[in-house]
């Protein structure tokens, strides 16, 4: 039967979000390293690459490793979940199985869990806001 329609149009979301980031990414790289990524030979597997890598590319001397070395970590965390998106298993939540809001993955892209069982995973207990102030709301009726 294939997947339900609003799955397909969520997958499409989701990887627009995904591939827009790792544009951003790429081109923040392409920033850092003084070089036009597409024109760049070097940097079509940049991905794969660890610091090691990148210093014997033989960059400007002012390129700022660290920086280069998180945007790649980001880039691998966005192919990583484009494959997850491919296989069906990304932008689901790894400990309840519900998909997780496109709000929250648009801020959070590489989360793996939904608000409720992220909260569970870090204790807190607290009640939402929204439910607080709805509660206030009520008192003061």
């Amino acid at each position: 039967m294939g997947m339900p329609k609003g799955d397909k149009e969520r997958k499409g979301d989701l990887r627009k979000i995904l591939v827009e980031l790792r544009d951003e990414i790429l081109s923040k790289i392409a920033q850092e390293m003084g070089t036009k990524l597409d024109e760049d030979p070097r940097v079509s597997t940049i991905s794969t690459m660890d610091i090691g890598d990148l210093s014997r590319l033989d960059l400007d001397a002012d390129v700022d490793y660290t920086i280069l070395g998180m945007s790649i970590e980001r880039l691998r965390n966005v192919e990583d979940a484009l494959d997850r998106l491919d296989e069906g298993t990304y932008g689901y939540c790894e400990d309840c199985g519900r998909p997780i809001g496109l709000e929250r993955l648009k801020v959070l892209p590489f989360t793996k869990y939904c608000v409720q069982c992220q909260e569970q995973r870090e204790g807190i207990v607290q009640e939402s806001r929204l439910k607080k102030m709805k509660r206030g709301e009520e008192s003061e009726r």
